[in-house]
């Protein structure tokens, strides 16, 4: 029996424990029991959606591979077969790239060899083992499935632009624009003189930039560890989450200036909408949106798509009632009727949210305040181009091989082009200093 099949008939027994204990008389006991069956199967369902995602990677590999005519791996039957470093798998791709660059072991690069043609197909301080920088992850007593990763917000505003794979070999992209269009006009008579302007064209650049980390670990915890793929995932999953989080800081607020990209923030030329207020309203912001909705509108000819807010802002107009203690911006099972905003993913954290003045609403956690403001963005964010490189990972077991010391290193590049600035807006000032409590 396969482990997918043995989880799902855990999950099968589990469930159908529950429907008893449902069934059953009310009591602490029962509820109790209740809660840990309920965990278990979702514990459980986890457990088989990643299996059954491992399974689902695997046989697109295979009809690729019969499309591009390229044999199964040692004349293995691939089509059940996980990848070579799945996320529940027992090879580490650290523990085979140091064994094959220090110890050219065959085996290893065999491993490593088979993981670039999966790819190709699917396409500061140091860590050691004393507890607290690492040595937690060593015990195999610990539950390291579990283990609690570091808190950051996700890269949502760069998921709403116009996204596009960064061309190879240069610097910089840049985009011809037309500056100053041509003319046409009323012919006052027949032979008369017509309207004529010269067009005048410029380009907007888009200079590359780099984002990158590393983590030096030590290499008794990259091979002594019980692990295997579970250390590898813990470090590069948390560089990469780390990587996302400064790409949207840099597509929100980047300067454009020490090699940052010029986010729509401080994009030049923008609509600024500055409202002033030391007690802040609903009705105010709402006014300010609406200010900010119409500069694009009468700026840029076509609607702003979605509006860009921090949590604290929206949850205090969720949270915010009228003169009658009735919400101003109700849930959508409440069946709104004359609201001013909608809530349709109650308690959401981050991504779409609802509805204010009739546009979209997404939370980003990740703008930062300026002058204690946290500024709210409008626009129409499929204007704007990032180029991304896409996320590389390298392990470097020689920078630091007189401390046995590995380096885990992710890297990449980007460029970002707001093409129409008249499609940005921003609202500042007082008015979007949070609230206290939110």
């Amino acid at each position: 029996m396969s482990m997918l099949e043995t989880f799902r008939e855990q999950r099968d027994a589990a469930d159908l424990t529950l429907r008893g204990l449902l069934s059953g008389e009310a009591s602490e006991d029962s509820f109790a029991a209740v809660e840990a069956r309920e965990s278990e199967i979702a514990d459980l369902d986890v457990k088989i959606a990643k299996l059954e995602a491992t399974e689902a990677r695997a046989a697109v590999i295979v009809e690729a591979r019969a499309e591009v005519k390229i044999p199964a791996f040692s004349g293995a039957k691939v089509s059940n077969e996980p990848m070579t470093y799945s996320e529940n798998g027992e090879r580490s791709f650290v523990r085979d790239m140091i064994n094959a660059q220090l110890r050219n072991d065959q085996g290893a690069w065999s491993n490593i060899r088979r993981h670039m043609d999966e790819v190709r197909v699917e396409s500061r301080a140091g860590m050691d083992r004393v507890d607290g920088s690492g040595g937690e992850m060593v015990p195999p007593l610990w539950l390291t499935d579990l283990y609690s990763k570091a808190l950051r917000p996700g890269r949502v505003t760069a998921d709403l632009v116009s996204k596009l794979a960064l061309p190879a070999g240069t610097d910089s992209i840049n985009i011809p624009t037309i500056s100053t269009g041509t003319l046409t006009g009323i012919q006052a008579a027949d032979n008369g003189a017509t309207a004529s302007r010269d067009m005048v064209t410029s380009s907007i650049a888009a200079p590359v930039r780099t984002i990158s980390g590393y983590e030096a670990v030590a290499i008794q915890l990259v091979e002594q560890s019980p692990l295997a793929g579970g250390l590898d995932r813990m470090i590069f999953s948390d560089l990469m989450a780390d990587y996302d989080f400064q790409l949207n800081a840099q597509v929100l607020q980047g300067t454009g200036t020490s090699g940052e990209l010029r986010g729509l923030i401080n994009t030049v030329g923008i609509g600024t909408v500055t409202y002033t207020s030391g007690t802040p309203t609903p009705a105010g912001i709402g006014t300010a949106v609406a200010q900010a909705i119409s500069t694009v509108a009468k700026n840029r000819y076509q609607g702003a798509e979605a509006i860009v807010m921090h949590p604290s802002i929206w949850y205090s107009l969720v949270g915010a009632a009228d003169s009658n203690g009735r919400p101003l911006v109700v849930p959508t099972s409440n069946g709104p009727w004359n609201a001013s905003g909608i809530v349709s993913v109650p308690g959401g954290a981050q991504g779409a949210v609802g509805t204010f003045v009739g546009l979209p609403v997404y939370l980003d956690a990740g703008i930062v305040a300026v002058s204690s403001q946290l500024p709210i963005v409008i626009a129409a964010f499929s204007d704007t181009v990032l180029f991304e490189s896409g996320v590389r990972t390298r392990v470097l077991p020689d920078v630091q091989s007189s401390t046995l010391t590995v380096r885990f290193q992710v890297y990449g590049y980007a460029a970002m082009a707001a093409r129409y600035s008249a499609g940005i807006a921003k609202i500042t000032g007082t008015g979007v200093i949070p609230v206290a409590g939110y």
